[in-house]
């Protein structure tokens, strides 16, 4: 192994440890580079095209780094915290201080993040997704004889014209009489 090391060093210097390195950093955080490279794409698609749709996919994208990274930094200390705070007097408020920190906290993010994205789908591709059902689903319509489309509850509409308050008993007149 010694001579591997002596002709690494000599051939390649200090490269293999930089690529050594870039790959364990890509390997261990890659979700939050595609969260980040994600928000950098829709906070672009957004600055040029403002609309809910695109302002519900960066937001998506900000939920799911936002969710690693609590899931990866922030929930552990805060396990290590409730457990240094709530010491023998008041164990009984470890476990479910540990079970909010971690399971609800956890899930409230993967929920949200997925009821933002199913969201976004919608608002992207909802109605095209509608467009295309009701191709194979048309809509039930009733014809009529000037092929307009109408409700067989509806009803007939009075041929009359007069003017609100112009009635047999009124007074007033209609200027056009």
């Amino acid at each position: 192994m010694e001579q591997f090391y002596v002709w690494s060093e000599q051939n390649l210097g200090q490269t293999h440890y930089v690529i050594g390195y870039l790959v364990v950093l890509i390997s261990h955080n890659w979700p939050i580079m595609a969260a980040l490279a994600a928000a950098l794409f829709f906070s672009l698609q957004l600055y040029r095209q403002p609309s809910r749709a695109n302002a519900v996919w960066l937001f998506s994208a900000l939920l799911f780094g936002l969710g690693y990274e609590y899931e990866k930094h922030v929930a552990g200390e805060l396990h290590h915290a409730i457990d240094m705070l709530f010491g023998l007097e008041i164990a009984h408020w470890n476990r479910p201080l540990h079970f909010i920190v971690g399971p609800v906290i956890n899930t409230g993010f993967v929920l949200t993040t997925f009821l933002m994205v199913f969201h976004g789908l919608h608002l992207s591709f909802g109605s095209s997704m509608m467009n295309a059902f009701r191709r194979f689903y048309p809509a039930r319509t009733n014809a009529t004889t000037s092929g307009a489309t109408a409700s067989r509850d509806a009803k007939p509409q009075e041929e009359n014209h007069e003017r609100a308050g112009n009635d047999a008993n009124s007074t007033q007149t209609s200027a056009g009489r």
